[in-house]
């Protein structure tokens, strides 16, 4: 089972563009070190300034000072001090956990947060360490506790290039580090067993990515997404146009609704008019990122616009680990929900309070007293949803028609019983009573904060 390295935020925003030709610098060892610009097209971990550490195993990335120097103050780093013993004595160091490292690089997943294999560790595979001068050290890691391998860019309080470093002995510390190189066999992804599922107009059929690749829509342009932490990432796309791949089996009209759904349980709806628009490029299933065939995650299959223009989408749009469409001629209902606190308004769209549910996917059995019986809803806990906000006692739940609620936020703290829910249990849409939000909670909840009603077609929160 893999051990989960929690570093999305962490280098998702270690991404530093620089302008102007390359440039020479010092590190704090002397060693000279080039700066140079980001490319046009974006990385894993996008190139930024400093010293330079290129690392390689199933797939090959790089990572760099100004990276790191972000990475490190990011939540779940686990960037810290540490005393290790140097000729004798405890020395202190800043350094980070080596397996943050190696986990961007054990298997194929090029995508945060990454996931560091505590198994293929213990089975023992070889490392092997090389600094900017050309000398090496050769690991392999059944014989090392993960825990004792640290990267240190910081000895005695002093700034250094950076180093590893740990409880192991002084002969494998390989200072000014170059180089890591992971004794892993890269993944062929050219050929996979992956099928995309189609479930249109009662049509059901099912897509390799080698048969989508020979049909004539299959296209590779350039495209772009920002996520949550306002970083781009753009690369040149290869797939095929999403609505001339449904129009094969069904003519699809401006008012229908299409939904994908992920590989591991996320579902995203669109409106239909919103993929038949390509005034600025084209919705495409894309499988390939710059020529390569994409993992499993972030692939095999994501949903990203692509066009002479460089379109831009935001990343919850844009769906990754693609399994399955499906069409339903319904009309694609649109809403919002407003976020306030101190005079400030956020306005959430659909589709980003969507992505929020059906990855926290909490569900509740609601006791409704009209109908006499239990009612299974589908949500996200309220305080998951305002986790990127601090300082409110209190939160008020308003609907559309004025009515209010007003909860104690030290009763919704870590409460994943009470929850807004988006659909009912078996992730179909809130009936026109209750849609487009209700705030519910669980019949057997350990606590019912104090004030609660069940509030339907709710539109705004707002905290005090």
């Amino acid at each position: 089972m893999k051990l989960t390295v929690k570093l999305l935020s962490v280098l998702m925003l270690a991404v530093l563009l620089i302008s102007g030709c390359a440039t020479a610098s010092q590190s704090p060892s002397g060693l000279v070190i080039e700066e140079t610009e980001a490319d046009a097209v974006a990385h894993a971990t996008p190139k930024g300034t400093g010293w330079m550490i290129s690392i390689s195993g199933v797939r090959e990335d790089e990572i760099w000072e100004s990276n790191f120097e972000k990475w490190k103050e990011m939540e779940g780093s686990e960037y810290g001090e540490y005393m290790f013993q140097l000729k004798g004595e405890d020395t202190s160091f800043m350094a980070i956990p080596f397996k943050n490292i190696i986990a961007m690089v054990d298997d194929p997943d090029a995508t945060m947060p990454y996931a560091f294999d505590a198994e293929l560790w213990k089975s023992g595979y070889q490392i092997t360490l090389t600094a900017s001068d050309g000398y090496s050290a050769t690991i392999n890691t059944a014989d090392f506790a993960v825990e004792d391998l640290y990267i240190a860019d910081a000895m005695r309080g002093e700034k250094v290039a950076p180093m590893l470093t740990g409880n192991i002995s002084t002969q494998f510390w390989v200072k000014e580090l170059a180089s890591i190189k992971a004794d892993l066999k890269p993944v062929s992804l050219a050929e996979n067993n992956f099928e995309l599922i189609l479930d249109i107009g009662g049509n059901h059929a099912v897509r390799t990515i080698a048969e989508l690749e020979k049909l004539p829509y299959y296209i590779e342009d350039k495209g772009n997404y920002t996520n949550s932490y306002d970083n781009n990432f753009q690369y040149i796309w290869g797939g095929v146009k999403i609505v001339d791949l449904i129009e094969e089996y069904a003519s699809l009209t401006p008012e229908m609704t299409v939904v994908i759904e992920a590989m591991d349980g996320y579902a995203m709806s669109y409106s239909a008019s919103q993929l038949l628009d390509n005034s600025d490029g084209d919705w495409i299933l894309a499988f390939k990122e710059n020529g390569e065939y994409m993992p499993e995650d972030p692939g095999y299959i994501r949903l990203v616009k692509v066009g002479p223009n460089n379109p831009n989408i935001t990343g919850h749009v844009s769906a990754r680990m693609v399994k399955k469409i499906i069409i339903k001629d319904v009309a694609f209902k649109d809403f919002s929900l407003d976020l306030t606190q101190n005079g400030k308004t956020e306005v959430m769209d659909r589709q980003t309070l969507q992505s929020g549910v059906t990855t926290s996917r909490t569900k509740v059995a609601y006791f409704n007293r009209k109908a006499g019986e239990a009612v299974e809803y589908l949500g996200i806990p309220v305080y998951v949803l305002l986790e990127r906000y601090t300082g409110y006692k209190t939160v008020t739940v308003q609907a559309a028609d004025g009515y209010s609620i007003t909860l104690d936020a030290a009763e919704l703290a870590g409460n994943d019983d009470v929850i807004i829910a988006m659909f009912y249990g078996d992730e179909s849409e809130l009936s026109e009573s209750e849609f487009p939000l209700v705030i519910v909670w669980d019949q057997d909840a350990a606590l019912v904060p104090a004030g609660i009603k069940a509030v339907r077609n709710i539109s705004a929160l707002i905290l005090e």
